[in-house]
């Protein structure tokens, strides 16, 4: 537990946990009432279906290449591409069931009050035209009609070092989830604010996610010294103390470019360390080399960002707990909350952020190999003074035995980082 309370900032004050219940038997009257569970829903807008024949070059094309070829790419991430007709045709029914069930495009946060930036949630037109077309035989229609190839994604408007192992890794074949860290130096003299980041994924096939941490030199030589080859195995966060968040990637995700005004400030003396998770499902075991582009600010940002950690470890989830829920209260300062990283491990079933009333973040279906950095469309600001938040973590344990926190695959976490400007 050290290792992340020591991330929490000067002024935010941990409470105790106000009540530790399953979640069907709750008796926490101090505690904020959990949302109820609201079952996944299209966003609003975007194309409309009202009936007649659907193709795939007029109608679903259109929707492939904005919302599915991030990961359905040739090598990419995903089991199969989706580039062409004769791949998607072949798998129409698949896709309809997928779509349809609002299990894929993967997108964690039920709808609220508080809308994200880049969802990748389907619209309900969206959903409509893609069964509809499954519905029909999966007609081709005229090539004529096809939108014009996608655009290459735009990286960072500008790019000031670029970061790599200095070796390339070739996962451990042993598992299909692989999760290792590198150390990546990126030669720090003077105090820099990170304004933006960009993921380049070596092997897309393999790369499942990216989590970058800004930690002490001294501390990510020790662990990187402790196996040998490149880097060290890694599980939930870096396994160095005094670490701090920088980001996080997902395939699909495009470049983050933190808000205006704002950055994270890494100091002289630390270093990069890059955890990425390695899935082994979707093709062969092979070398990888992932880099990170960072981009710095040209001059110190007026409104200085941090990454809060919401945290509480005083949870013992038995033998056989289904719906076992743990809530925690922690104050913070008043300041303004841009974005938020949900974290449990793979026991989770959903986990909850709340300010009083207000939900901040609710993902009702938790899925430990989708984590990501979610940045509001507009963000919150808290109340003068201090403010009140809550977490609820929810977990299923089928196993034989009592699990609590801790930092391995088969211990449990209840945490957040908040993304956060004074």
């Amino acid at each position: 537990m050290n290792r992340l309370w020591m991330g929490l900032l000067a002024g935010a004050v941990a409470l105790g946990a106000v009540g530790c219940n399953k979640e069907d038997d709750s008796e926490d009257s101090d505690a904020f009432p959990l949302p109820e569970g609201r079952a996944p829903e299209p966003e609003e807008g975007g194309p409309s279906y009202s009936g007649g024949p659907v193709t795939w070059h007029r109608d679903v094309a259109p929707i492939v290449q904005r919302r599915c070829q991030g990961c359905h790419a040739e090598d990419g991430m995903a089991p199969f591409a989706l580039g062409a007709y004769s791949q998607a045709s072949v798998r129409h029914g698949e896709v309809a069931r997928a779509v349809t069930q609002l299990r894929m495009p993967p997108w964690m946060p039920a709808p609220g009050e508080h809308r994200f930036q880049d969802s990748r949630r389907l619209t309900r037109g969206e959903v409509d035209l893609l069964a509809a077309w499954s519905a029909q035989g999966a007609p081709e229609g005229d090539p004529a009609t096809a939108p014009p190839p996608a655009p290459a994604p735009q990286g960072l408007s500008w790019v000031d070092t670029r970061l790599e192992p200095a070796n390339a890794y070739t996962p451990n074949g042993s598992q299909q989830d692989d999760y290792h860290c590198f150390l990546l130096e990126p030669g720090f003299t003077t105090a820099r604010d990170v304004i933006g980041f960009e993921v380049l994924p070596g092997t897309t096939h393999q790369v499942h996610h990216v989590l970058l941490f800004n930690v002490p030199e001294a501390d990510a030589r020790q662990a990187d010294a402790s196996e040998p080859g490149p880097g060290w195995t890694c599980f939930g966060d870096s396994g160095v103390e005094n670490q701090t968040v920088l980001g996080a990637w997902a395939p699909g995700t495009p470049p983050t470019r933190y808000p205006e005004g704002t950055g994270v400030r890494v100091q002289p003396g630390s270093v990069v360390v890059m955890q990425v998770h390695y899935n082994l499902n979707n093709g062969p075991r092979v070398a990888d080399r992932t880099s990170v582009d960072l981009q710095f600010a040209r001059e110190p940002v007026p409104n200085p960002a941090a990454l809060l950690l919401v945290a509480g470890d005083g949870f013992s989830i038995p033998p056989g707990g289904q719906g076992y829920r743990y809530t925690f209260q922690q104050i913070v300062n008043a300041g303004t909350l841009w974005g938020v990283i949900p974290h449990m491990h793979t026991l989770g079933r959903r986990i909850v952020l709340q300010r009083e009333a207000d939900t901040l973040i609710d993902i009702p279906a938790w899925d430990f190999h989708w984590q990501q950095m979610y940045f509001y469309e507009e963000p919150v600001k808290f109340k003068s003074g201090r403010s009140r938040l809550q977490l609820t973590c929810v977990w299923d344990n089928l196993t034989q035995r009592t699990v609590r926190w801790g930092e391995g695959t088969e211990d449990e976490m209840c945490l957040a980082y908040l993304y956060v400007t004074q």
